[in-house]
């Protein structure tokens, strides 16, 4: 099995596409109230952004007859708690959100935990499509850190290119602890699924880029390695 790149210009430019979708969300429901979250504003906010983001991200297909719903739980520091599902358009699915518990993304949950038994394979990815390539196994993880959308995600930077990163670690109170030789997103695509490794910058906590590494599994669910620290910053944002 060998390793795939995606282009670094075609990161950059999907990368763009998701986050205007996320402008034309929240143009369409626009902005949040001051008084304290509820379901009421963020569930369709969610909702609107899963269908924006989707849609300039042609690779990835939701089953026909589908749409993405969401559950918001609470806002605990500045985390949103949610959790995506699949239903029907004109299904009351008041019913099934009470049914749902919480969950953190599966970015957020430590490889010990990384087997813990969960419903999302039924409920969310196995209404998935996407072609066996380099671009849409990438498009597809970009998809579904959408849905899932943490704060940790929302605040993340991808980084693709030798430039990108010299430039983020050339400034004051950065250093690079573990240098990498590739800086595109990586793919090794295989009979058992798939294989992503991706830079990525999070200024939650303290500021650091590091090398993702991501399995993608036949029935489409994600499983998070412990992430390479490849160089740290300054202090970043306290959530």
């Amino acid at each position: 099995m060998s390793v795939e790149f995606v282009p670094a210009t075609h990161v950059r430019a999907v990368t763009k596409r998701i986050e205007e979708a996320r402008q034309r969300a929240l143009d369409r429901i626009g902005p949040a109230p001051s008084q304290p979250p509820t379901a009421v504003y963020w569930e369709p906010l969610f909702e609107a952004n899963a269908a924006e983001v989707l849609a300039v991200l042609p690779s990835v297909q939701l089953a026909a007859g589908y749409v993405v719903r969401y559950r918001f739980y609470e806002q605990r520091n500045r985390d949103l708690l949610v959790r995506p599902f699949i239903a029907r358009p004109g299904t009351d699915v008041d019913t099934v959100r009470q049914l749902l518990d919480w969950h953190a993304p599966p970015d957020s949950v430590a490889s010990a935990r990384a087997s813990a038994p969960t419903q999302d394979v039924d409920l969310l990815y196995r209404h998935f499509f996407f072609p066996d390539t380099a671009v849409g196994v990438f498009e597809y993880w970009l998809a579904m850190q959408e849905l899932w959308a943490s704060a940790r995600w929302a605040h993340s930077h991808l980084i693709a290119s030798a430039d990108e990163l010299s430039q983020i670690t050339a400034a004051d109170s950065w250093e690079v602890i573990h240098p990498v030789e590739a800086y595109e997103p990586a793919v090794v695509r295989g009979g058992h699924g798939a294989r992503l490794a991706v830079l990525v910058e999070c200024p939650i906590g303290r500021c650091e880029i590091t090398l993702q590494q991501i399995q993608i599994h036949p029935d489409h669910s994600l499983q998070y390695a412990e992430p390479v620290i490849v160089a740290q910053g300054p202090k970043g944002y306290v959530l």
